[in-house]
């Protein structure tokens, strides 16, 4: 099971740096204005009671809210949280100039694996607007079994009930699947159903490798590539 931010596609957020020192905010603030938190952030604290929606982009990625709503929501706490007014038209520039890159060795050995005939299931965290965006950079249809949308189902990461109806949907136990993410709240409470996990961090390569130990371990997915 893979998440796609992260794990196949690179994270937007990340850019959010370079557009704060173009427009002088200060460091962090515009993370802490869009997100609410430092979504990269180390967090070994969460429990299965951590509320997983705290936040306006959180209702977002749920779908309790829609892009516009969330603009202009961001537009009236600038102030307060960057110290001046947020400039939405420079940032909707500056985000469409932003290349959505791949992962595309995640990508191959995705595909290696259903050739293998492994079940295999994608979980993101993401919004409607962007949907037909981040499905379009590469096979989603043709990789994966079962693909869950955040923002169609009314749960997000890491909430616990969305990671076991992803495995309902792929008809497997929790204690079955191998789950991918690049954050640390979302690895913790994949856990904590059960799931076993590799945490993506700068290198994918690093993880294919972790993935590969795991499902040789297990006996399946080996086949050489």
């Amino acid at each position: 099971m893979f998440d796609y931010g992260g794990v196949i596609g690179t994270p937007v957020e990340r850019y959010l740096v370079e557009f704060e020192a173009q427009q002088g905010y200060p460091r962090g603030a515009l993370m802490k204005l869009l997100f609410g938190e430092d979504v990269f952030a180390e967090n070994p604290e969460w429990t299965s009671d951590t509320p997983s929606v705290s936040h306006n982009w959180h209702r977002l990625e749920t779908g309790e809210l829609d892009i516009l709503a969330y603009i202009d929501d961001a537009r009236i706490r600038a102030p307060e949280v960057i110290g001046r007014e947020f400039d939405i038209e420079a940032f909707a520039v500056f985000m469409a100039e932003v290349p959505i890159g791949v992962f595309w060795p995640a990508v191959h050995r995705i595909r290696a694996l259903r050739e293998e005939g492994l079940a295999l299931g994608l979980l993101t965290n993401n919004i409607k607007e962007f949907g037909s965006t981040w499905r379009s950079t590469f096979p989603v249809v043709d990789l994966f079994d079962v693909v869950v949308d955040s923002s169609e189902v009314g749960m997000r990461k890491p909430d616990p009930r969305i990671y076991e109806y992803t495995c309902e949907q792929l008809g497997i136990a929790p204690d079955a699947a191998v789950f991918l993410d690049d954050l640390p709240v979302n690895i913790a409470a994949a856990r904590s159903v059960g799931m076993e996990t590799v945490r993506v961090d700068e290198d994918i390569l690093t993880a294919i490798a972790e993935l590969d130990a795991i499902l040789a371990r297990r006996g399946t997915g080996v086949r050489s590539r």
